[in-house]
């Protein structure tokens, strides 16, 4: 059974970088909201304090600067979280100033709920006893081979250094943020593994480049290729389970009110489906069987009948999966310039020049591209269904015919994924013919442009 997701209605942060309060809500009946303003008034934090608040990381609100957030959900919950500097006597125990957060929930019907998230000193211990420096307010540098992590990747990998103050997060909390997805799309994230690579490459040689991580477009291709090989495979145990019963199915089945005419339509529509596949997935089908012409006797409907539910269930697998590819080839193809991008389970990404048919590699593509095709993999293939997805500055290396379409190319995605959205940007060219779904960030008499 499928678990109800709540909407996100209202969303609000107070003393956002000291002196800002922000706040916008999405109407019922809309699918997004665009934030925008001038730089330097917080939108990209006020996105990074929804997405932890929605994934309670005290840790990564405790180092947000902010004071309060709240956020409204479509049944009348509201979530909320008070940041507050720690205890004296608890502060004497860390190399820098640390907070705690208060998280609180109210839903209907139910006794509003508090909880306090403290410090663990994660980040003092990385400075004490791990090789790791700090390069960004959440990137970690290995000064010896240059290797690159977010700080939920070293808390992950080293968790367990951490031995005082271990807290386990209440269940009615953790129960009430699976009903509230959030997915934040960063979208400098490209730039600065860049410079991570860059770095690394300058300070340790090219004896250090089998070490350096991998590209954020190489890693996306791989996550398509897994998905159409876990398509496959399920595709094989379907099939080989219908098989073994298609003869007792077929001698047991009771006979139905059939047609020629939807016998072929639905005929013809598999067969339709079974073309677009063979394009991007080496899946075994069926030889094509040639129907006779006129009318079908009743044992032919029959047979044909069970064949197609069977097929049906045997491509089912594929067919969420091939819609998105479909529309993530034709945004992206409809934005390159003499190249085309393909998607196979082989490569799981290729593109080639269309003139020549030469193989382009995907790290050599501009930044502008790289940008365009992970964002849209993340939208289609990464967001929970249901969610509310965080999008920060997508004007960043895109053209701006690009940023034009960014808006009506994402509501596409959106309607088919199933997520509303939040855009922050300070490009007019995002916001486009859009400005009844605008609100303004940060001081009005500050220059928007």
């Amino acid at each position: 059974m499928n678990q109800i997701v709540l909407r996100l209605v209202t969303a609000s942060a107070e003393r956002v970088l000291g002196e800002y309060d922000h706040s916008f809500s999405i109407p019922p009946n809309d699918e997004f909201v665009i934030l925008y303003g001038p730089n330097g008034v917080g939108k990209t934090k006020f996105l990074e304090i929804i997405d932890a608040l929605t994934r309670l990381s005290g840790f990564a609100l405790s180092s947000l600067p902010f004071e309060s957030a709240e956020l409204t959900y479509s049944d009348g919950s509201v979530l909320s979280v008070m940041r507050l500097a720690v205890s004296n006597e608890d502060r004497a125990e860390l190399a820098e100033p640390s907070f705690s957060v208060r998280f609180s929930l109210k839903r209907p019907g139910c006794d509003p709920f508090a909880w306090d998230y403290e410090d663990d000193g994660f980040n003092d211990m990385v400075r004490k006893s791990l090789p790791y420096e700090q390069i960004t307010e959440f990137l970690w540098q290995d000064p010896n081979d240059g290797e690159t992590l977010h700080i939920d990747e070293l808390r992950a990998r080293f968790a367990h250094r951490i031995k005082k103050r271990e807290q386990n997060t209440p269940q009615e909390l953790e129960d009430f943020v699976k009903l509230v997805p959030s997915f934040l799309i960063e979208t400098q994230r490209l730039r600065i593994e860049q410079f991570a690579l860059q770095s690394a490459s300058s300070r340790f040689g090219s004896a250090r480049s089998s070490r350096k991580p991998r590209s954020r477009i190489t890693e996306q291709a791989e996550k398509i290729r897994t998905l159409l090989n876990g398509a496959q495979t399920e595709h094989s145990r379907i099939t080989q389970q219908l098989d073994r019963t298609f003869p007792n199915r077929v001698l047991g089945s009771t006979p139905r009110d059939l047609d020629s005419d939807s016998i072929r339509e639905r005929y013809n529509s598999q067969n339709d489906f079974r073309s677009r596949l063979g394009r991007v997935a080496s899946v075994a089908l069926d030889d094509e069987l040639s129907l006779p012409q006129g009318e079908l006797e009743g044992w032919e409907l029959k047979l044909l009948n069970i064949y197609l539910d069977d097929a049906n269930q045997k491509l089912a697998p594929f067919v969420d999966l091939l819609t998105k590819i479909e529309l993530l080839e034709n945004i992206v193809n409809a934005r390159l310039l003499n190249k085309q991008l393909q998607v196979t389970d082989g490569e799981g990404l290729s593109v080639h020049h269309t003139a020549t048919g030469r193989p382009i590699a995907l790290d050599s593509l501009s930044s502008g591209e790289q940008h365009e095709i992970i964002l849209m993999i993340d939208l289609l293939f990464n967001v929970p269904r249901g969610a509310v997805v965080l999008v920060d500055e997508p004007e960043i290396s895109l053209h701006v015919v690009w940023q034009v379409s960014f808006i009506p190319d994402v509501r596409r995605i959106a309607e088919l994924a199933g997520f509303r959205f939040v855009v922050a940007t300070h490009s007019p060219q995002i916001i486009n013919d859009e400005w009844d779904r605008a609100i303004r960030l940060g001081p009005p008499e500050a220059a928007f442009s």
